[in-house]
């Protein structure tokens, strides 16, 4: 282990796990919840999936959100960059005209 690191124990899917990382147990604990969320999600909607598809489907529902997510973010700023841009010429032609 390395410095910082420490050991926290999770449950997903009725499996318990021991992971290592800086990152604090309830961290940890907050993201285990949301892939065992997944993880029940896939498995409702098909209740015949082996473990490993659903592992395989959940994987892919968290990186589809992820995908999206850093999309709305990549539109967000480039949006507050044009804004910016569209002040700066505002104020440029304002302090022209004085």
């Amino acid at each position: 282990m390395t410095a910082g690191e420490r050991t926290t124990e999770v449950e997903i899917f009725g499996e318990r796990y021991t992971l290592r990382a800086s990152e604090s147990p309830e961290h940890l604990n907050r993201v285990a919840e949301y892939v065992d969320g997944k993880f029940r999600e896939v498995a409702k909607e098909s209740p015949t999936l082996n473990l490993a598809k659903v592992a395989v489907l959940a994987s892919l529902n968290i990186a589809d959100e992820l995908f999206k997510r850093d999309e709305v973010n990549r539109r967000a700023g480039q949006e507050v960059v044009a804004r910016i841009d569209a002040m700066l010429q505002l104020l440029h032609r304002e302090g022209a005209k004085a």
